[in-house]
Order: structure tokens, then C-alpha cells, then sequence
């Protein structure tokens, strides 16, 4: 058993929604989509695509924290 106390924790920031390019498959979040155009398929193919998927990345209403000394990961419901 581990004798850490866990007495510095560090929240874990929640992970967003991320949008998948159908073309590409380039998975990004909306905060830096910025223009709405895929980045990924302007600068390979230069066209501007704006035809995404949205992936759901979990249980947001979880939250996380982690022990700053023994890297313990503790999840709150």
C-alpha cells in the first residue's frame, strides 16, 4: 500500500469535446480550430474543409486530481 498522504494535489483539467476533419482525420478542439477551416487540409492540400465530426471525450462531471509526490491520479464524482 502506498504510505503517501497525498496532502499536494493538483486538479486535472476536464478534457472538451473534440472535432474530428472527415478528410484529414485531424482531431482538434473548437478553442483552436480558430477560422473553422482545418488547418491540417489548408496547409497539405490548400483547401479550406469545415465538414467535422464531434468526439466525445467522457464524463466531464468527474473530476481529477493528482498527487503532486507520488503522481497518484484521484477521481471525485
Amino acid at each position: 500500500m502506498n504510505a503517501c498522504k497525498h496532502e499536494v494535489l493538483t486538479l486535472v483539467p476536464i478534457k472538451q469535446n473534440r472535432l474530428r476533419c472527415r478528410h484529414c482525420h485531424l482531431t482538434i478542439t473548437e478553442d483552436e480550430l480558430g477560422s473553422g477551416d482545418c488547418p491540417e487540409c489548408f496547409e497539405v492540400h490548400e483547401i479550406k474543409r469545415r465538414d467535422f465530426e464531434t468526439i466525445s471525450t467522457g464524463d466531464s462531471a468527474t473530476a481529477r486530481y493528482c498527487c503532486e509526490q507520488c503522481g497518484t491520479v484521484i477521481e471525485c464524482p
